[in-house]
């Protein structure tokens, strides 16, 4: 970016305006934004996106570098914070009336200056405490790496086609190019980011957006074909959709979640991914699931928690979560193990996971459930520590616990 038109700003300031003031989902702020703005072409939309996630991302420094208070209470401080990430990026700042009282050169006296973790990081005081606390050493080298937009993904649908050849076309009918990544079977990495939302091999079920290590999750799990499964928090389906591909079509998958929106969207996705062996998909009601209990070789817990490993995806995360939001979830994390961990048959396997890198959240809680009485029906078999420091992905927990043939 050159320079910054009127309309793009606009569409910025309005942007920020939704995520800040009104708790808007950033994705769905500016898919509406787009929508609102029908003339704008694929630069436009590109630099509203990536303006507007790198000021949600930076906003604490930015606020520091602008003299800005961080509590955002007008919108007239978050044309400041734009006008602040275009001298920060050295782009011309336009004669406009909202850019008057910008101070060009104290801005870049202040990015000189020495300035805490939780400034030069951008994070909330409370959760970089709470983050030290809990990862000690790692947690600066995360909520670094955490800074930093994510790539694009792409998991491959098995039961359409194979990696190969979907990297192949690709390249031959859409010039995209994308490479494998080692260590991770069914993931190409994008080149350069694209919508492909429309793009016809989307749209016929070759492949699903997902994070790389979101993927390993489902490897986790260890299905086989003919397995019977439980997917006990679907939510819309990632992972679920990933499973029924390790399982080639073939077995059963029950997918439930509370949220009945999630469920048609997951209904939408396993038609479009020719998925087959999902036998319901739906909330459940107390005497289906009674039904359930010893039921499945494998039960996932994708378990609802603060999210903290997607910032790279979903910075807006930082600035809305509290104190008391991580301890519901962990409340809730419990109440879902005690619950889900009843279906699992005798020598079947029970998989929690979590999109969090919080201790809380994750080898504590599977400790906390090793000593309740259901818990002592298990016993654990294996961990995964999926950092974003270490593998510049999202940030992802995973462990594996085999019911006792005794229990």
């Amino acid at each position: 970016m050159k320079r910054l038109h009127r309309n793009t700003a606009q569409g910025i300031v309005d942007a920020l305006s939704n995520i800040f003031y009104k708790f808007g989902k950033a994705t769905r702020v500016l898919e509406k934004i787009n929508l609102a703005n029908p003339k704008w072409g694929a630069r436009d939309r590109n630099n509203v996106h990536l303006v507007t996630y790198e000021i949600i991302r930076w906003k604490d420094y930015y606020c520091f570098l602008s003299g800005t208070d961080n509590n955002l209470t007008d919108v007239p401080k978050l044309w400041k914070l734009l006008g602040t990430w275009l001298v920060v990026n050295s782009i011309e700042l336009p004669n406009w009336e909202e850019f008057t009282d910008i101070d060009v050169k104290q801005i870049q006296a202040n990015q000189k200056e020495k300035v805490t973790s939780e400034i030069s990081k951008s994070i909330p005081n409370w959760l970089h405490e709470r983050g030290e606390k809990e990862l000690s050493e790692k947690w600066d080298d995360e909520i670094e790496a955490l800074n930093f937009q994510a790539k694009l993904i792409l998991r491959v649908n098995r039961i359409v086609i194979s990696p190969k050849k979907l990297q192949q076309e690709l390249l031959d009918k859409y010039q995209i190019e994308a490479e494998f990544i080692k260590g991770y079977e069914d993931a190409l990495l994008l080149q350069k980011r694209k919508n492909l939302r429309k793009n016809p091999l989307y749209l016929k079920g070759c492949f699903e957006i997902q994070d790389a290590n979101s993927q390993k999750i489902a490897s986790f799990v260890e299905v086989k074909p003919g397995m019977k499964v439980i997917d006990g928090c679907a939510g819309a389906g990632g992972k679920t959709l990933h499973l029924a591909s390790l399982m080639r079509n073939r077995g059963e998958i029950i997918a439930l979640d509370i949220e009945k929106n999630k469920i048609k969207e997951l209904s939408k996705r396993a038609r479009r991914n020719n998925v087959k062996c999902i036998t319901k998909s739906w909330v459940g009601d107390a005497e289906y699931k009674k039904s359930l209990t010893r039921w499945a070789d494998r039960v996932l817990i994708d378990a609802p928690c603060s999210g903290l490993g997607t910032l790279k995806r979903n910075p807006e995360l930082k600035w809305k979560l509290t104190h008391e939001s991580i301890l519901e979830v962990i409340r809730l994390q419990r109440e879902i193990l005690l619950e889900q961990s009843k279906w699992v048959k005798e020598g079947g396997k029970l998989i929690y996971a979590t999109c969090s890198v919080l201790a809380s959240e994750n080898q504590s809680q599977i400790q906390w459930f090793l000593n309740q009485d259901e818990g002592a029906y298990f016993s654990i078999e294996k961990e995964e520590f999926l950092y974003a420091h270490k593998t510049g992905f999202d940030g992802f927990y995973a462990a594996r616990l085999v019911r006792n043939v005794c229990g």
